[in-house]
């Protein structure tokens, strides 16, 4: 229980932030490229990255800051003396291991190249880049990232878990909950069905709410014994969010079909792991002799307070 407690009031302070931040190099001529950061509005307590580009460039032009759908953006132009960069590296100081990282995108006009920077990997080969299983790879780590670190989705998967009554109610409403975010994710990448972020978000929070107030309700509710149902509804919601995010990463264009596949493979996996977590601990609990139903009630009350806060903050953004 103290787990549970602790661990969503720590949640209150990054809700569905994907903790990474974003570099992208675009060249606009034979010297010049365009340079644009992009990291999440949640990070304004933590300090800027540095980044060494290669010898012979200088950043010019610096625009004012920005901050458009939860992001603090940073645009600037690079002026090199060289006519691309390849072969060259770019290198970013000031990554700590507990950092999420920094995906940098390079577009010149030869290449297209994306790689996550961490604290054990701080710079980026500019050259020519990665087969199919590199990317499979990358987009599979990137959305097991995304749902361990979208508190809002896991507070949602685990009000599922407590509300299934057996272990066939709860695969039945994860199956169809992956699928119709599965749904969703796709429309939105491809561009089919747009939905705006900040109403998207308030929705997710909402869909929270929702379920933290069936939680309390002693009774066989609608939503107990249609859970599949609900949870399909609500994925729907859960698919956008997702999409958003995967827009903020970008896709590469020659590869859509295999990363969006391994992006949403790689959410399904985190969701299982978490599963799997929350079972264990369930079990644990049970066997010291706790009956986790009789502390449903105090879960409740947190799961919807943190939504709420979520739902008014998000709100605020319209």
């Amino acid at each position: 229980m103290k787990f549970f407690l602790i661990l969503c009031i720590a949640l209150n302070l990054y809700a569905h932030q994907t903790g990474l931040s974003f570099l992208e190099l675009k060249q606009l001529d034979n010297y010049k490229f365009s340079i644009t950061y992009k990291k999440p509005l949640s990070d304004t307590r933590v300090g800027d990255i540095e980044v060494y580009y290669p010898n012979g460039c200088v950043e010019i032009n610096k625009e004012a800051t920005q901050i458009v759908n939860g992001f603090i953006i940073k645009k600037s132009k690079l002026l090199c003396k060289q006519k691309d960069l390849e072969g060259s590296r770019i290198w970013i100081k000031g990554l700590v291991r507990s950092d999420r990282g920094v995906l940098v995108r390079y577009e010149g006009a030869k290449f297209v190249k994306k790689e996550i920077l961490r604290d054990s990997t701080p710079f980026m080969e500019i050259v020519p880049q990665y087969n199919k299983f590199e990317i499979m790879s990358e987009y599979l780590e990137l959305g097991i990232f995304h749902i361990l670190s979208g508190y809002d989705h896991l507070l949602f998967v685990l009000l599922i878990f407590l509300l299934s009554y057996n272990l066939k109610t709860l695969l039945w409403s994860i199956s169809a909950f992956t699928l119709s975010h599965s749904i969703t994710l796709t429309c939105g990448i491809l561009g089919i069905v747009y939905m705006p972020v900040p109403f998207i978000e308030s929705m997710i929070a909402l869909s929270i709410i929702f379920l933290a107030k069936e939680l309390l309700i002693p009774y066989n509710t609608f939503t107990k014994r249609h859970l599949g149902v609900v949870a399909f509804s609500f994925g729907l919601l859960h698919g956008f969010g997702f999409s958003s995010v995967l827009q903020d990463i970008g896709l590469p264009q020659d590869e859509i079909p295999l990363s969006l596949f391994s992006f949403n493979v790689g959410i399904e996996i985190g969701q299982i792991l978490f599963i799997i977590f929350a079972s264990l601990i369930v079990y644990v609990l049970k066997f010291a002799g706790l009956r986790i139903q009789h502390y449903y009630k105090i879960l409740a009350y947190i799961a919807g307070s943190l939504a709420s806060f979520w739902f008014i903050q998000r709100v605020l953004t319209f």
